[in-house]
C-alpha cells in the first residue's frame, strides 16, 4: 500500500487475511493549530494533540457521516479534554486548563490516573450511541482503547503520539487504531499493542515520518493493507455568528432583557476554537423582539 505523504491526512486500509481494519493519521497541523488557538502550554498540548487525534480516529472508522464527542475527565491538573469529530476530517477541541503544569512528565500525570471516558457516537439515526468507561492509565490513547475494549468490545490497539521540541512547540503528531473485524481473532492486534507502547510510533515521526499510509504499514507489518480510502483532516470549528445568535435565542427574553439593561455588548467565546464573538446591544435588542413577537411596550 502507497500513498504520497500530505501535510495532515488519514487513511483507512484493512488486511483481509488477519481480517483487520487500520486508520492511521498524520496531524502535525491539527495539533499546532489547538496549541496556537488555546495558547496551551507543553502538557496541555501533548495532551489535547492525543485526544484531537484519538477523535478522528473514532470518527472515521465507519463509510457514514458519523460524528463523535470524546471527553475524558479526571483528577490530574488538566481537569478534562473535549474533543468534537467526524466522517469528514473534521475535529475541533479543548482542554478545561490550557495553562495546567504536570507534577511530572507525560499525559497521565496531566489527567490523572481517576476519572472517566466518555464517547457519544452520532450515527445520523434517531438515537445516540453513548458509552463510559473509567480511566485505567491516564494515557488518553490507552484509556480510549480501553474504551473500545470495554464498552464496544472490540479488540483494539490504538495509539497516539505528539512530538515537541525544547520550547514546547508541536514538531509532529499522529496515530494509529487498529481493530479486529468480526470473524477475526483478538490476537491480531497484540503485536501492534506492544508496539506502540514500547514507542515505536513516537520513534517515527521523530524519524520524519509523515505519510499515515507508511504509518499503517510500519506498525501493522503481518501482511500487506489494500487502501480503502484517504481524506484530508484540519482542526475546523462549526461555530458562526449565526450559530452565536441562535444560543442567545435559547436564552428566553427575560434573560436577553437583563443583558440588553446592562447597556454593552454580549461577549461570548467558543469554547472548542476559543473566537470571540461580539454581539451588539441592538442585535440583542432585535433577537429580543423576535423571541418577544415584537418589540416591547413602553408604559
Amino acid at each position: 500500500m502507497t500513498e504520497p505523504a500530505a501535510r495532515d491526512h488519514l487513511v483507512r486500509a484493512i488486511a483481509k487475511e488477519a481480517n483487520v481494519r487500520v486508520v492511521a493519521a498524520v496531524t502535525t497541523s491539527v495539533a499546532t493549530e489547538a496549541a496556537i488557538r488555546h495558547r496551551l502550554a507543553a502538557g496541555p498540548t501533548r495532551a489535547l494533540g492525543k485526544a484531537l487525534t484519538s477523535g478522528l480516529l473514532l470518527a472515521t472508522m465507519t463509510k457514514g457521516k458519523e460524528r463523535v464527542t470524546l471527553q475524558l475527565v479526571g483528577d490530574g491538573p488538566i481537569g478534562s479534554l473535549t474533543v468534537d469529530a467526524n466522517g469528514d476530517g473534521d475535529v475541533r477541541g479543548y482542554a478545561a486548563r490550557p495553562d495546567a503544569v504536570p507534577a511530572a512528565h507525560g499525559a497521565a500525570e496531566m489527567l490523572g490516573r481517576h476519572g472517566v471516558v466518555n464517547v457519544v457516537r452520532d450515527l445520523g439515526l434517531r438515537e445516540l450511541y453513548q458509552g463510559q468507561v473509567p480511566l485505567t492509565t491516564g494515557e488518553i490513547d490507552e484509556d480510549v482503547e480501553s474504551y473500545l475494549r470495554t464498552s464496544e468490545q472490540i479488540p483494539s490497539a490504538l495509539g497516539c503520539e505528539v512530538v515537541l521540541d525544547a520550547g514546547g512547540q508541536v514538531i509532529a503528531s499522529g496515530g494509529v487504531l487498529v481493530q479486529v473485524m468480526p470473524g477475526g481473532e483478538p490476537d491480531a492486534v497484540r503485536e501492534v499493542q506492544h508496539a506502540l507502547r514500547t514507542g515505536r510510533l513516537e520513534e517515527l515521526l521523530r524519524d520524519g515520518e509523515r505519510s499515515a499510509a507508511v504509518l499503517a504499514s510500519l506498525l501493522f507489518p503481518a501482511e500487506p493493507l489494500e487502501l480503502i480510502d484517504t481524506r484530508e483532516v484540519a482542526f475546523r470549528c462549526r461555530c458562526s455568528t449565526q450559530r452565536i445568535h441562535e444560543m442567545l435565542r435559547m436564552l428566553g427574553v427575560v434573560e436577553l432583557d437583563e443583558m440588553i439593561a446592562a447597556d454593552e455588548p454580549a461577549e461570548v467565546l467558543c469554547n472548542f476554537c476559543n473566537t470571540p464573538y461580539r454581539v451588539e446591544k441592538e442585535q440583542l435588542q432585535a433577537i429580543r423582539d423576535e423571541l418577544a413577537g415584537g418589540p416591547r411596550q413602553s408604559n
